[in-house]
């Protein structure tokens, strides 16, 4: 449609700048908040060994020892997620647009396959973890008081928690609750970032993805999982028990030989497993009734 200035036809132009696409957090972090260290050589499981243990009882000195034969269970990760992307571009198109059309494809696959890798982690979390026995409501004024809650019931369990993967809506009752109570120099990086980053010897993160009603993973069984995350509050865990573990990881421009353009491809196959559910914890606030 042409634009005109009273009466005078004037020029268009395209900007050679690309409007951003909006994608939830990437919150999957190898070593933070999440375990990537059981890859070892080609293969498409993994089984972990566990151990059988008990707790030693007092007896009296110069007592015999007594045997006890080793035995384990295994804890199985199969990589069976495999999140693909293809994106068409034929040399013309490429030819008659001032932005690089092919970089720009290749980037919005792995930003697209980002997305996608983190909700299924999310989902694997949400389900295989431990319901919290806490249902409380959150609001602004209990809601650091909800997760010391959720993280003692992993303490007393044996187990420690340096992750709460927080939904919007409860990460923002917690920067009102920081906002209140925190240090000074604490409540000056708050203000400026809107990042609680690490409290209580725990890093907070503000997964956006949470606020999705549908999230799918295939699990170790290769059951296809639609779980719902809205409802969730927080997710207290243990980095170390969340295995996100991938054997291929590719992204590539390749030359059609079907027609005159190329395919910006991306593609990664992931393994999700809570290998202990008793260290993450996921707490729904559940209203009384009639309330």
């Amino acid at each position: 449609m042409a634009i005109m200035y009273n009466a005078q036809n004037v020029d268009e132009s395209y900007s050679d700048k690309l409007e951003a696409n909006l994608y939830y957090g990437s919150v999957m972090v190898p070593g933070v908040t999440c375990n990537d260290d059981f890859v070892r050589g080609p293969g498409g499981g993994i089984y972990v060994h566990k151990l059988t243990t008990g707790t030693a009882t007092p007896g009296k000195p110069g007592t015999d020892f007594t045997d006890e034969e080793t035995s384990d269970s295994l804890i199985q990760i199969v990589m069976n997620n495999c999140f693909q992307k293809s994106k068409k571009i034929y040399n013309v198109q490429a030819a008659a647009c001032g932005i690089d059309l092919k970089d720009a494809n290749l980037a919005a696959a792995q930003a697209e396959v980002r997305e996608g890798w983190c909700l299924s982690g999310l989902a694997c979390l949400a389900t295989e973890g431990t319901a919290a026995a806490d249902t409380t409501v959150a609001t602004a004024n209990n809601c650091i008081e909800l997760v010391i809650d959720v993280r003692k019931e992993i303490v007393t369990a044996k187990g420690t928690a340096d992750v709460v993967m927080c939904s919007p809506a409860f990460y923002a009752l917690v920067l009102k609750y920081a906002g209140k109570e925190f240090q000074p120099s604490a409540n000056d990086r708050i203000r400026s970032s809107g990042n609680v980053g690490t409290y209580l010897g725990m890093t907070w993160i503000e997964a956006n993805g949470m606020a999705t009603t549908s999230a799918k993973y295939y699990n170790y069984g290769g059951t296809l999982k639609t779980v719902d995350l809205s409802g969730i509050d927080f997710m207290v865990y243990n980095h170390e028990t969340l295995s996100v573990v991938s054997n291929i990881d590719m992204a590539r421009l390749v030359d059609s030989e079907m027609f005159n353009g190329c395919k910006a491809q991306v593609e990664q196959n992931t393994g999700y497993r809570v290998r202990n559910a008793t260290l993450a914890r996921i707490h729904k606030g559940v209203a009384s009734a009639g309330t």
